[in-house]
């Protein structure tokens, strides 16, 4: 698992542990900390840090005028290079893709390389991969980095040194400042609402109004709108007796192609099918590209997502209690998953390809069939 060393700058997202301190789940953002022990050598100790071809040991003053000392690095044998490293790791167990980024201030001798470098290993300690920048020495104080390294393997270490090279008997440097952060990316943008119909028109109403922008109106066939929502109204749909349904045309703005894809919407029933099942949000066919949420005689919810593979997730019971439920389906790259009141209640492994087609979203039945009984608020498409 891995460790949080003291200091405090930057940002960190690893799992971490200190002495005396609990631990801290995976993901969980920790602010202003830096991930190496000892940073700036506080206290005239280099506890926390090795060398390599290197005797250690502390001068005064360091970079940090606020801080007397410095870590002051000499070469103890022939080599022609030579570093300081923290020690043990100062990230271990850390996720596939996180982005750690280091920097730090150095005074070298005129004209000597010094590097700062992060180096992925295996568990097993095999090196994965380096990353470094290099400064030429000035025989003054002068920052180093940033260096950045992206992760490649969940559950690998990461390694902080900084290393000089082309080195002569004599050589040393000097090193303060030290900082390992993560460096967050920025978030994805929010996927792109394709239609939201808040259902709210009143009793009467023939025209369903989608409040996204696009234009997604939708035209109310023996549905009964001013019915009591989550939101304000919401629609009432009599089932197979009166054929009531929503239809909206078909508009490139609610095709996702390859993209993300998240419908949701509110649910009250005190109903399930005899025969066949109930179609909730439904663009396309069984025989074409489609994404479709049904509600099924067993009382489950099943989101269905059919591109170039056809995939689906199928879950929950009791939903034909006549309270009112929020259900979701999610599809991504790699899985589609169902949410019902918040709680992910399947996840599927899914890779399902293009989704497009030229039929017009229904709400609440497939063409001619599938008549749902019961009511509907708040439904939303929304795609990357």
């Amino acid at each position: 698992m891995s460790r949080l060393a003291r200091g405090a700058v930057g940002v960190a997202v690893l799992s971490v542990v200190t002495a005396g301190a609990a631990l801290v789940p995976a993901g969980v953002a920790i602010a202003q900390t830096n991930l190496l022990p000892n940073p700036t050598f506080a206290g005239g100790t280099t506890a926390g840090w090795k060398g390599t071809n290197a005797a250690l040991s502390v001068v005064s003053p360091g970079f940090d005028s606020g801080d007397s000392y410095a870590a002051k690095v000499s070469l103890s044998n022939t080599s022609t290079s030579y570093a300081i490293y923290a020690s043990p790791k100062p990230a271990t167990n850390v996720a596939q893709g996180t982005q750690l980024q280091g920097t730090g201030e150095v005074l070298g001798i005129s004209g000597r390389s010094i590097c700062l470098m992060l180096q992925e290993y295996t568990p097993g300690g095999a090196l994965v991969q380096a990353a470094k920048q290099c400064v030429t020495g000035s025989g003054n104080w002068q920052p180093i980095g940033p260096t950045n390294l992206t992760v490649k393997n969940s559950g690998d270490s990461v390694g902080f040194r900084i290393r000089q090279t082309g080195a002569v008997a004599g050589d040393s440097f000097q090193a303060d400042g030290l900082v390992l952060t993560e460096s967050v990316p920025p978030p994805p943008p929010p996927p792109t609402v394709a239609a939201r119909w808040h259902m709210d028109e009143p009793a009467g109403s023939t025209v369903m109004v989608d409040s996204s922008g696009n234009g997604n109106n939708g035209t109310l066939h023996n549905v009964t709108s001013g019915a009591a929502g989550t939101s304000g109204t919401a629609y009432s749909f009599g089932g197979s007796t009166v054929k009531s349904y929503v239809s909206v045309p078909d508009a490139p703005s609610l095709n996702p192609g390859s993209a993300d894809i998240h419908i949701s919407f509110d649910l009250n029933t005190t109903s399930l099918p005899t025969s066949g099942d109930y179609d909730l949000v439904r663009k396309g066919t069984f025989d074409s590209t489609e994404y479709k949420i049904e509600l099924l005689q067993s009382g489950a919810i099943t989101c269905v997502f059919r591109g170039t593979a056809n995939r689906n997730a199928t879950g929950g019971s009791g939903l034909n209690n006549g309270a009112w439920h929020h259900i979701e389906c999610i599809k991504s790259a790699s899985q589609v998953q169902l949410v019902i009141d918040g709680t992910v209640v399947k996840t599927s492994t899914a890779t399902v390809g293009s989704l497009s087609n030229t039929f017009a979203v229904n709400i609440g039945a497939y063409p001619g069939s599938e008549w749902y009984k019961g009511k509907l608020d708040e439904v939303s498409i929304a795609f990357g």
